[in-house]
């Protein structure tokens, strides 16, 4: 059986939970409509109706903290509408927040049983970049 790697689990759970409340926030405070909330982040209309039917991304509930962090993106992002840049490095800045990566690592925990102590997304000491 193959190991599911925690970039794995960012892709299908956390990212799209992330562009879930992104939407929510959109539409339900700023009034967007689904069709601009959906060019704002580079998805489908359907991708939109299903993230508010919970027909996506429903797994993820973000805590309170979390949330207050993406309504700080929300009103980034549309500040500078037209700017994919910042769409994307917001959706990074909120998947590396603390309290998003221990969702990450409770549901890989939960999906790789023998991950019990893992604890690799946060020990820097771990992963070593060369810059030269």
């Amino acid at each position: 059986m193959q190991e599911t790697m925690p970039q794995e689990v960012e892709v299908r759970y956390i990212l799209p939970a992330i562009r879930r409340e992104l939407a929510r926030i959109f539409i339900e405070e700023y009034n967007l409509s689904q069709k601009e909330a959906a060019k704002i982040l580079g998805l489908t209309e359907a991708a939109i109706s299903q993230y508010r039917h919970s027909k996506r991304a429903k797994e993820v509930v973000f805590s309170d903290k979390a949330i207050m962090e993406i309504k700080v993106s929300a009103a980034k992002i549309l500040a500078e509408k037209s700017n994919r840049q910042r769409v994307i490095a917001e959706m990074y800045r909120i998947s590396n927040l603390t309290t998003v990566k221990q969702i990450l690592c409770d549901i890989h925990r939960q999906q790789s049983k023998e991950l019990g102590n893992c604890n690799v997304c946060f020990d820097e000491g771990l992963i070593a970049i060369k810059t030269d």
